[in-house]
């Protein structure tokens, strides 16, 4: 057991020292380890050798950022929790004891925070209430000892009370946090999006969010030199503090999260303006070529507002070539060769058409001229438009924005190799999460889908993976089925994909994952499932009346085809649905696969006809389908029922 200290250096020679030297005069009883992640490079060997631990530096090459360096210590640390301090932070005695028995007493804590005091030995306030606009604005605006004077700002602080007891707090300063590694396994680490500052409040809110508590242990007190150099507004501080708010706000504003949830609709608007500027733009220009050109012609160059006509027309039959060639639905290209070409041909077809019209409405000839110009115009300033918003997404890539929140589900190795690689792929905008799904019975199916479906909806998750050992499987697809209608896409990694044959495989960032279901932002799965029965009642089954019958004699029903169309245009049943079940009373069902089940109607056809009679070998495949449903896959599964029995 024990702990694992981890610190962060970068330039803080002298404050390492004192910290080392204050250790070793409170002589932690706990502590079992310290990891130094050097981020400054220069050799701390004269330090190391007498810290009276076992002591490790991590050489990081470069300056990694505050979070990274954080979770590489962490990665690195041998003990079951970790204690990371800053290294300007001096350990008082009895503070790690206090930390470890205040743990011990709250089974629920994630973090714990020590009592921090300033140099003259005031009280220093690291514990925080969260954020909101109103606090944002007054830490951040120039007005002085007005500060100290708003209650706005007081109540943020916590500056009216004690810091006497030990309690649950918003969030607390990263200076000093006794993390649990039970936590981190569920949380995760810090968001290594955030190079310094707010990755502290960050981790904190996401402890909070999934079931975890942040305490403020008062009978732990440490020295803190806290040297706020963001108030100083040195440039990089400044930088740094304002990326950090940028972050954040993207991450947890409830706008913010709506406009990235519809993410590709938006940008597929901003290539859209960015086009029509294009065109206009390689318009005037054409214009202004012709101009330069005109002693060489016998008729005169009309104004410019004679054209205006012409330039609207090559702009709406621009963008209807551009269209026409699925630039506006793809988002990525095989290489530049590719997209070049496919703007080239919108370009050379949309000429063609321009070209066309001024024979086909009588154009004077230099309207050709324009029309000749605009071309190559064209075709370089949409090639630079482009190529400038592809360089603005991969800057805001790398900066970690317009990331992807990842919920996994499962506990075996494929899980944990799963998270390890999303982990790997943080800068690629993903950031991994993990939910506790207990098949021992420990928790009632219905709690633990409301408690995901809470967990989604406050994490703001995008994504939900399900990465199951074979024992897990069918709880998991239940489980997923609950988070359907919110929002969320859902994939399932790993070998076991056998009940999705009809899916094709997509990668989901450095997984080889299926998609099983696309988010829909618009009806709910009982609309689109009922909008799905009305389709095939009006548009398909009187077509395959003659095969419905057969299919209903096949299987011994004793309901004509119209009393089957009138008993799912009533919505008693579904054209596609799950077994009845209620006629045995759910007999031989578990009750996680029940409680997904019981969502869809009883079905004409199931998709699970043709599987063998075992109950359980059904209840697999209709919680596949349910993963999976779709208006294509009903009419697949009604064309194939319909067909068969006919033949």
């Amino acid at each position: 057991m024990g702990l694992s200290l981890i610190v962060v250096h970068y330039q803080t020679r002298e404050a390492l020292e004192r910290l080392f030297a204050s250790l070793r005069e409170a002589k932690p009883a706990p502590l079992r380890e310290i990891v130094v992640v050097n981020n400054s490079g220069e050799s701390l060997d004269d330090l190391t050798a007498s810290t009276g631990w076992p002591t490790r530096v991590l050489p990081s090459g470069r300056n990694l950022g505050y979070a990274r360096g954080v979770n590489a210590g962490i990665r690195a640390a041998t003990a079951e929790d970790v204690l990371i301090v800053n290294p300007d932070v001096r350990v008082r005695t009895g503070a790690v004891e206090a930390l470890v028995a205040s743990a011990a007493a709250r089974p629920r804590a994630g973090i714990l925070a020590p009592r921090l005091y300033n140099p003259d030995g005031t009280l220093q306030l690291s514990a925080r209430r969260f954020y909101n606009w109103r606090t944002l604005l007054l830490r951040r605006a120039p007005i002085g000892a007005l500060k100290d004077r708003s209650r706005t700002l007081r109540d943020h602080l916590m500056a009216d009370w004690d810091h006497a007891e030990t309690r649950p707090v918003d969030w607390v300063l990263g200076a000093a946090m006794y993390v649990r590694r039970r936590a981190m396994r569920d949380v995760g680490l810090m968001d290594e999006r955030y190079f310094l500052y707010f990755e502290d409040v960050d981790w904190c809110q996401r402890m909070w969010r999934h079931g975890y508590e942040v305490i403020y242990c008062a009978d732990a007190a440490m020295d803190h030199d806290y040297a706020r150099e963001s108030a100083r507004l040195r440039p990089r501080s400044f930088r740094a503090h304002v990326a950090g708010l940028l972050r954040f706000t993207e991450k947890w504003s409830a706008l913010v999260f709506t406009v990235n949830q519809h993410r590709r609709r938006l940008v597929q608007g901003i290539t859209l303006g960015v086009d029509v500027l294009a065109i206009l733009g390689g318009c005037l220009l054409a214009y202004g070529a012709r101009a330069l050109l005109d002693p060489w012609f016998e008729k005169p160059l009309f104004p410019m507002a004679d054209y205006r006509g012409l330039f609207f027309f090559a702009v709406a039959v621009t963008i209807a070539s551009l269209a026409a060639n699925g630039l506006y639905r793809r988002a990525t290209f095989r290489d530049g060769i590719e997209r070049a070409f496919l703007l080239g041909q919108a370009v050379l077809q949309a000429g063609v058409f321009l070209m066309a019209s001024t024979f086909l409405f009588q154009t004077p000839r230099y309207s050709r001229v324009l029309v000749f110009l605009l071309g190559p115009l064209l075709f370089a300033l949409l090639l630079l438009g482009r190529l400038l918003l592809q360089g603005l997404a991969q800057g805001a890539k790398r900066q970690g924005f317009a990331f992807r929140r990842v919920l996994l589900l499962g506990s075996g190795g494929a899980m944990e190799r799963a998270r390890a690689a999303l982990e790997g792929a943080r800068a690629s905008g993903f950031e991994p999460l993990h939910a506790e799904t207990p098949m021992d019975g420990s928790e009632p199916p219905e709690a633990a889908a409301r408690r995901l479906r809470s967990l989604v909806e406050s994490e703001r998750i995008q994504v939900v993976c399900i990465v199951p050992e074979a024992d897990e499987l069918p709880y998991l697809l239940s489980l997923a089925s609950a988070l359907r209608d919110t929002g969320v896409a859902v994939y399932w990694a790993g070998a076991l994909a056998h009940l999705a044959p009809a899916v094709a495989a997509r990668a989901l960032g450095p997984l080889d994952a299926t998609l099983l279901h696309a988010p829909s932002r618009g009806l709910s799965l009982k609309a689109r499932k009922r909008a799905s029965d009305i389709f095939l009642s009006l548009v398909v089954a009187p077509w395959r009346w003659r095969g419905l019958a057969a299919s209903l004699k096949s299987t011994g029903e004793s309901r004509s085809p119209g009393e089957a169309w009138r008993r799912v245009w009533s919505g008693e049943r579904s054209w596609v649905g799950r077994s009845d079940y209620e006629r045995d009373r759910w007999t031989g069902v578990p009750a996680w696969a029940r409680l997904a089940l019981e969502s869809l109607r009883p079905g004409v056809f199931s998709p699970a006809d043709g599987t063998p009679s075992d109950r359980f070998a059904r209840v697999e495949a209709e919680l596949a389908y349910l993963t999976r449903f779709s208006l294509a896959e009903d009419l697949r599964v009604f064309l194939r029922a319909t067909r068969e029995a006919a033949r």
